[in-house]
């Protein structure tokens, strides 16, 4: 239990203090918890954060890998190639003189993030576009206005495949904003603001160059606590307990059933002769069992039967679901 002092023990100390008579087992006591910590340490990303970061946008490299490559009929292809944790300061001094830059923002977290492309990479991309080859020299020139809108379809896709990739860890909505000139982007965040700066190779068969995303602490935080939060479920349970979940929310739903008796065939003759009140006979022995269906598949076989005053059917045995091809691979 803590001591507490009392207030002659209090005031005792208070008089040592002041003339310099601390005990020595104060003393010790005073300095022996006492380390060194760099404040420059808060927030740092550690090596698992990383790896989460970097598992799920390497999945969003493999989705712009298949998307873009179909959608320009070429050769496309996308590596991550680093997670870094910087101020946007830095982040801003890296960006070279001619660019592509983009914004795009982020709702409900209400934050906006950045997307950088190399014009050695977004010129191919944009002959592409237009339907020519994507290759031949590239003159590193400012883009027009048409070439701007041209690119703009391009980057709606990186941003519609970023949001794909978000979705199973954060429920997120990322917009298009505009496209952003080098010297204004230094007004979108603070400069002592830590980012999460992750950069893109991207190959095509003439032409390669860097794409970078910038995403705020707001957006980085949010999307690692999810990834955490998923993680540490995975670890306390394993696929066990996630298997048992599986089952629970199997057993909680709902599906269909019918009871049908075997198909027959009836001559357009009968059916036409047909009234109300006459019997048609089905040409099936009485003691023949219908079929229930569960979800439009075979399950029982039975006898309809009175339950009270509702209908039931009386299961006589189970059939077997596994389709034909696979019971003659068996």
């Amino acid at each position: 239990m803590e001591k507490i002092l009392t207030q002659e023990e209090i005031d005792a100390l208070f008089r040592a203090s002041q003339k310099g008579q601390i005990p020595k087992g104060a003393d010790r006591a005073a300095h022996k918890n006492v380390s060194k910590f760099n404040l420059r340490e808060i927030s740092q990303i550690n090596k698992e954060q990383v790896r989460a970061f970097s598992t799920l946008h390497e999945s969003f490299a493999r989705n712009v890998t298949n998307s873009l490559g179909a959608y320009l009929r070429v050769g496309f292809d996308v590596n991550l190639v680093s997670v870094e944790q910087l101020t946007f300061s830095e982040t801003v001094s890296r960006l070279p003189d001619l660019t592509y830059v983009s914004s795009f923002h982020m709702q409900p977290i209400d934050a906006v993030g950045l997307l950088q492309m190399d014009l050695s990479i977004a010129f191919p991309i944009m002959d592409l576009v237009l339907g020519g080859s994507g290759g031949g020299e590239v003159e590193v020139r400012d883009l027009t206005e048409i070439e701007e809108q041209i690119l703009e379809s391009v980057i709606r896709i990186l941003i519609r495949e970023l949001q794909s990739a978000w979705a199973p860890v954060l429920a997120v909505e990322i917009e298009f904003e505009r496209r952003q000139q080098t010297s204004h982007t230094q007004a979108l965040m603070g400069p002592t603001e830590r980012c999460l700066a992750l950069s893109f190779e991207i190959k095509m068969p003439d032409a390669h160059g860097m794409l970078n995303v910038t995403l705020p602490a707001v957006a980085s935080n949010a999307v690692l606590r999810k990834l955490l939060a998923q993680s540490a479920y995975f670890r306390r349970g394993g696929p066990a307990a996630h298997a048992q979940q599986i089952q629970r929310h199997l057993l909680d739903g709902n599906y269909e059933i019918e009871l049908r008796l075997p198909r027959v065939s009836v001559s357009v003759r009968d059916l036409t002769a047909l009234e109300v009140g006459q019997v048609l006979p089905l040409n099936q022995p009485v003691e023949q069992p219908a079929i229930l269906y569960v979800a439009e598949k075979e399950m029982f076989t039975g006898y309809p039967v009175a339950c009270g005053h509702l209908r039931g059917a009386q299961l006589l045995q189970r059939n077997s679901i596994i389709p034909m091809s696979r019971k003659a691979e068996a």
